[in-house]
């Protein structure tokens, strides 16, 4: 089995939590996640904390730690799966992070914002870190809130490199909507328009879009529509 490296204790300027449940995450994200969805996964935690200092919101690194490295997990695994991605994942992170020795309590605020995070809107009703992923997520899929990580983005995404991400993740969602057409996937593929929007994103062509900001948000602060 190749060597996990080290739990790096920063990624750009932002602080990478350093207890031993997210020791046991990062190295099961070594060992499990393919490269494409390992860098998605931990990007999505550079954006979110990001994300958190620019709104001025206390948040719980652990729990935005797992969260984040977990939430694509019921990608790997789409023939095995009894339910959509992302609450069978959600369930598998929530018995595993248990299992490190996370209070329940905090396992299952990883849980939900693993399920919110498909969910057409949060709020910080679900939790900071719900909102922070999903808001996270959008950004490094689709590039929405291009412009609020632009202090850190080169130095995160020279460490954990997009690579063929986008090419990669949309066939993963499109696998999921051929066997589970009932699921958010679908709406994030066939309404939302997830091939256009990532073709057309900041990622793609390389500058901020002209309206960053996700249709529907009218500038509130407290709550995150998924793309």
């Amino acid at each position: 089995m190749p060597q996990v490296p080290p739990l790096p204790t920063r990624i750009a300027s932002i602080a990478v939590p350093q207890d031993d449940v997210s020791r046991a995450t990062w190295r099961w994200a070594q060992r499990s996640l393919p490269r494409y969805l390992l860098a998605h996964s931990v990007r999505s935690f550079c954006w979110g904390a990001t994300i958190a200092t620019k709104e001025g919101w206390s948040f719980d690194r652990r729990i935005l730690w797992a969260a984040s490295l977990m939430h694509d997990l019921g990608l790997t695994r789409i023939p095995r799966n009894t339910m959509c991605f992302e609450v069978e994942g959600a369930e598998i992170a929530r018995r595993f992070l248990q299992r490190q020795g996370l209070p329940a309590a905090d396992a299952d605020r990883a849980a939900t914002a693993i399920i919110l995070h498909m969910q057409t809107w949060v709020t910080l009703d679900d939790g900071v870190e719900s909102v922070l992923l999903d808001r996270a997520t959008g950004t490094d899929v689709r590039g929405a809130g291009y412009e609020t990580i632009a202090r850190v983005r080169a130095d995160v995404v020279r460490a954990f490199p997009r690579g063929p991400f986008d090419r990669l993740f949309l066939r993963a969602i499109e696998r999921e909507v051929a066997v589970r057409p009932g699921c958010q996937s679908a709406r994030l593929l066939h309404r939302t328009g997830l091939a256009d929007w990532m073709a057309r994103s900041p990622w793609a062509i390389g500058a901020p879009p002209t309206t960053a900001r996700r249709a529907g948000d009218g500038g509130r602060r407290h709550e995150a529509p998924h793309p």
